[in-house]
């Protein structure tokens, strides 16, 4: 049986590069089918006839046979569809069912509880900075802080303090004491919370070795130097 052709539908300043690392620590063969946004900073129309929400990542898995093209969309599934259908010897799953579950568990965890604060945070920090003339601005600000205060930054807190426990928990990992595909997807939220000042990196010093250590594998080199060509920025 022939392997299928598996394209990465790519669009910069997305969400996709953690597909490319993915799929290059499992050494899977792929094309990267390139879009870049517009200046009003949306995904360019082609992007549409690929999946109805014109968003990336999009991975295609095409039957060199039949032509046949499945469309996956959506960080999570595509993870969980690339465990399941080319990561047998579990590079990145885990043989003991209990662990593979966590790992499902953090593919869901990763968009379901720790990416809502997260983007609330950042929606609220856009506000705070849009121009505006006094007193808009002032009101922005304040109601900005109130909703940040009452919801987003107690709750970001509350997911941050959940992570660096369970990588204390776990030998410096999410799973197991080693690399997972949890670690992979949870890297993009993870950075954005610190290099965006919503937390504090001394306050998370095993988020910090861990962020270090992910990254320290082949796999992330190679993914980089093939998003950084596509103009990505690290």
């Amino acid at each position: 049986m022939t392997s299928p052709i598996v394209r990465v539908h790519w669009l910069n300043e997305s969400r996709a590069f953690r597909v490319l690392w993915l799929l290059d620590h499992l050494k899977i063969d792929y094309e990267i089918v390139p879009y870049k946004r517009g200046a009003d900073k949306r995904a360019p129309e082609s992007l549409k006839k690929v999946h109805p929400l014109g968003r990336s990542p999009v991975l295609e898995i095409e039957d060199r046979e039949t032509g046949k093209k499945k469309i996956i969309p959506e960080s999570g599934f595509i993870f969980q569809y690339v465990l399941q259908h080319f990561d047998k010897s579990k590079i990145l799953g885990n043989d003991d069912p209990d662990k593979a579950d966590q790992i499902q568990y953090y593919l869901f965890y990763s968009e379901g509880s720790l990416q809502p604060p997260l983007m609330i945070e950042f929606i609220l920090s856009l506000a705070k900075e849009s121009p505006a003339p006094f007193p808009v601005s002032y009101l922005v600000g304040k109601v900005a802080d109130k909703i940040s205060e009452k919801y987003s930054k107690g709750e970001l807190k509350n997911q941050l303090d959940f992570i660096e426990n369970e990588i204390s928990k776990n030998n410096g990992y999410l799973v197991d004491g080693k690399l997972s595909a949890a670690d992979i997807l949870l890297s993009l939220p993870l950075q954005m919370a610190f290099a965006r000042g919503f937390a504090k990196a001394e306050e998370y010093p095993n988020i910090q070795v861990w962020s270090k250590n992910i990254k320290a594998v082949d796999s992330f080199e190679s993914a980089k130097e093939k998003a950084e060509a596509l103009g990505a920025k690290f």
